[in-house]
């Protein structure tokens, strides 16, 4: 099978959630043969005065640059000894960050931006002018949260819900090659209200032949219910889900009118990392005037 991974962008800011963040990428490269690349931001903070933009703190900044750049360089050093088959690489940029990583995205060929996530957050506070949910809306590719409490590294358990049509051919290819990598079960679950009940039927039960011609292990259910995020949630943590794979228009839909349902309850009630599908084909959200203040992990999946 392709390998549908092929290179990471691991966030890194130095503190657990990204420490664990980063445990998580060498896994998941272990496993695919991936390249790591290590990222840290250095925001510029300026002024506009009577001769234009000036950078405020221009020492400080070169500074913590030396600083970053070695403790970058000690982290991969590290993980090279530990994992001396995989290929690491460590950037750093001087720029705002979400401008920073599709940059990256773009020059690098990424197709997997990994962050950290606190978890136990009020989502509601954090949404309004958050970088963090900045970040998993604008970057140019798919985004995996991984929860700072996550210690299970590898992915026997994998729920794919089935709500939304568009790009779930591509979602279903990534799923089998995270199985497939894996060695684990996809936990399939149609889930649907009664407007689209035979369009999202129909969709599920060619998936299940697809997966069954294919020779990969699944289980199936189908739910039907108006309080999807709700039921996708309590179903990953009584399937034992070890990652939810989602279609980025589930989280488009989903952060208008779930906002104190869905994310709430598997953020503050589940430690399970969410894999958010981009087609790439279709992103081009690089925003170079972004200028907010640096935050490099997501304190929260959203």
């Amino acid at each position: 099978m392709q390998n549908l991974i092929s290179t990471l962008l691991v966030a890194v800011d130095f503190t657990e959630k990204s420490n664990n963040a980063v445990r998580m990428s060498v896994h998941i490269a272990a496993r695919h043969e991936a390249r790591v690349i290590l990222f840290h931001n250095i925001t510029n903070h300026t002024i506009i005065d009577r001769t234009g933009k000036q950078v405020i703190g221009a020492d400080i900044i070169d500074e913590n640059y030396k600083k970053t750049e070695q403790a970058l360089a000690d982290i991969e050093t590290s993980l090279q000894t530990q994992y001396p088959d995989l290929e690491f690489k460590t950037i750093i940029k001087n720029d705002s960050l979400v401008h920073g990583i599709n940059n990256i995205i773009g020059n690098e060929d990424v197709d997997l931006v990994i962050c950290g996530s606190s978890g136990q957050q009020n989502f509601a506070q954090l949404l309004l002018g958050s970088l963090s949910y900045q970040i998993l809306t604008e970057v140019n590719c798919s985004v995996l949260l991984v929860p700072e409490k996550c210690s299970k590294y590898s992915f026997d358990k994998i729920l794919v819900p089935v709500r939304v049509l568009e790009d779930l051919t591509d979602k279903i290819e990534l799923s089998v090659a995270i199985a497939k990598k894996n060695k684990g079960i996809i936990s399939l679950l149609g889930i649907s209200n009664e407007d689209d009940i035979l369009k999202i039927r129909e969709a599920y039960q060619r998936i299940k032949k697809n997966l069954a011609i294919r020779s990969q292990e699944y289980d199936s259910q189908f739910l039907l219910t108006h309080d999807k995020a709700t039921q996708i949630s309590k179903f990953s943590q009584d399937d034992n889900a070890d990652i939810i794979i989602l279609n980025y228009k589930d989280e488009d839909s989903w952060k208008s009118f779930f906002l104190e349902n869905f994310f709430k309850q598997i953020i503050n009630y589940t430690d399970i990392p969410l894999l958010f599908l981009k087609n790439r084909q279709m992103v081009s959200n690089i925003n170079s005037d972004d200028s907010t203040a640096f935050d490099i992990t997501l304190p929260c999946p959203g």
